[in-house]
This record gives structure tokens, sequence and C-alpha cells, in this order.
């Protein structure tokens, strides 16, 4: 600014007409009110491109907060549908109870079906929410898209759409591996195998939900299917491994009473013995059932040798007739 001064004020001193120099003066005051002005607009500028860079991060975070709400408020409303699903759940099975009882009649008949008709209604709904949250490209980072991957397969499921089901537990396996849904996801696939008869697919599913550190309830489930899996396919290898993964559920330890792993206990307990008695060898009894526990594996131990000794007492001798 003193340089565009310096410039309007030299030629005023060369002039002696009292207007001109008037005039020059005034020019050279519009001079340097342009060039403050100028200066000043070229700091605002910069202090607004610095605003804006400033800016730039704090959108982000709005932005940020805007996807994570709406991600919120998509699991909210899928989950109030699953649990409206889950009571109507319950009021069916309560009516085909008094059906079973015979104290259902006409009105029962006619509230079941208007009850069927409500859940189709609300597990479309269902379905529709959580796909809403999994397919929305903004919200692939979501927290919450793991449980609705998982949400999304057994609200599928419910309506009969096992390949649909399938394919997003897939989804779920493959895009968040390391989520706590992962093993919950690899189960589920281990059941639908199963129920189709893909034994192997069915272990191998098994397996995927046993790496980790998954939850113990879990991991009594996987070890259950996984050992129906094996006795299904069959052979002498596929059997013992079939009691290992029996074993593997005692040495677990016992679930909550009244809970169904507590009933998993129970019969992976029972099948385990009726396994050994039957396909184990008895010479190695003692070294197997060593590694099912403190706890258990003495009694189940014993419970297989008292079989085996019932089995070598010889039978009744036959008279003969007179």
């Amino acid at each position: 600014m003193s340089r565009v001064v310096e410039r309007a004020a030299r030629p005023a001193g060369r002039f002696t007409d009292p207007r001109g120099a008037a005039a020059r003066r005034l020019a050279a005051l519009v001079a340097i009110a342009l060039a403050a002005g100028g200066c000043a607009a070229r700091g605002g500028a910069a202090r607004d491109t610095r605003g804006a860079q400033m800016g730039a991060p704090a959108r982000a975070a709005q932005e940020g907060d805007e996807r994570a709400a709406r991600a919120e408020q998509l699991f909210r409303e899928a989950e109030s549908l699953a649990r409206q699903r889950r009571v109507i759940g319950v009021q069916l099975f309560v009516l085909d109870e008094a059906a079973r009882a015979g104290a259902a009649g006409e009105r029962g008949a006619a509230r079941r079906a208007a009850l069927e008709a409500e859940a189709a209604r609300v597990q479309a709904r269902t379905a529709a929410a959580y796909a809403a949250l999994v397919d929305a490209p903004a919200l692939r980072a979501a927290r919450q898209r793991p449980a609705a991957l998982l949400g999304l397969a057994r609200a599928l499921q419910d309506g009969g759409d096992l390949r649909g089901a399938e394919a997003r537990l897939r989804q779920l396996a493959l895009e968040h591996p390391a989520s706590s849904e992962a093993p919950e996801a690899h189960l589920a696939l281990a059941d639908l195998a199963f129920a189709a008869g893909r034994l192997d697919e069915a272990v191998s599913a098994c397996d995927a939900a046993l790496r980790g550190a998954a939850r113990a309830g879990l991991r009594k489930r996987a070890l259950y299917v996984k050992s129906w899996s094996l006795r299904g396919l069959g052979g002498s290898a596929a059997t013992e491994q079939a009691m290992k993964a029996l074993r593997a559920i005692v040495r677990l330890g016992p679930a909550r009473a009244g809970s169904p792993e507590a009933t998993i206990d129970d019969a992976a307990e029972r099948e385990l013995v009726e396994l050994y008695a039957a396909h184990g060898d008895l010479d190695q009894a003692r070294a197997f059932f060593a590694r099912a526990g403190d706890r258990a594996g003495p009694r189940l131990l014993g419970e297989v040798e008292a079989r085996a000794a019932r089995r070598r007492r010889p039978g009744p001798v036959d008279r003969p007739a007179l």
C-alpha cells in the first residue's frame, strides 16, 4: 500500500495549479482507499480460506454423526419389529397348545389365522428395515451393521427364504470376520447345512464357529451340531471325532440350570457314554475320560465300565423243555 501512496503523491508536487493539485490530491486519496480496500479484501479472502479449511473436519464430523444417527434409527426400528415378531410367535405357540388340548375352538382358529397374517407382515417389514441399514453404501462402516446382517438373515429364514438367509450369513462372515456376530453366522450356516444333509459343510462351519474366543454357550451348540454331523458321516474316524466333540462339551462345565445349554450338557453326557460303550476302545477309556475333566470324567468312565461289564455278563442258560 505504501508504493501506491508514493506513486499517487509524487506527481502532485510537480504541479502548481490549485484545482489540478486538489484533483490530484483527491485522486491520490481514492487510490489510497482502493489500495486499502484491496488489501482488506485479500486479507478477508485469506481468512475465509482458513475458515473453510478449518470447517472441513467439522463438516465431516457432522456428516459422520448424521450417518450414525441414521444407522441407529434404522437398527432400532428393525429390532422393534423383530421383537413384535417374537411376541406373535409366542402367541401362536399358546394357541397351538390350546388347540392340542382341545380348548381353542373356532375363535382360536380365527385368531390364529389373523396372527399368522400379522406375523407375515411384520416379518416383511423387519427384513426391509434391516436391509435398509445393511445395503446403504453410506452405512457400510456402521457399528450396527454386523448385528443387522444377522438379524436380516434370521428374518429371511423365518420367512422361509433359506437361500437368502444363507447368502446374508455368508456376507456377514466375509465382510465382518472379526465381529462378535461372525461365530453366530458360522453356526447358523452349520445348522442350514446339517438340515440340508451337507454334513461335511456342516462340520467345516462348526469348526469356523469354534475358532477364536467364542463364548461357552455358542461353543457347546457348535460342538453338538458337529458331533451329530460326524455321526451322520459314519466311519470309525468320524465317530471318534464325534466322541471328542461331546467330550469337549462336558469339559466346558455345566451351564445354568434350565438354559438350552444345560439340555445340551445332559444330552452330551448321555450320548458320549452310549457312543463310547458301543464304539470306543475300552482299554483306552480311562485315558479318554480323564480329559473330560475332574467333575464328570470319573463318573462317565464308571458308567461306560458298568455297561461293558453288563455286556460281558453271560446270559441265562436255556433249560430244556420237559
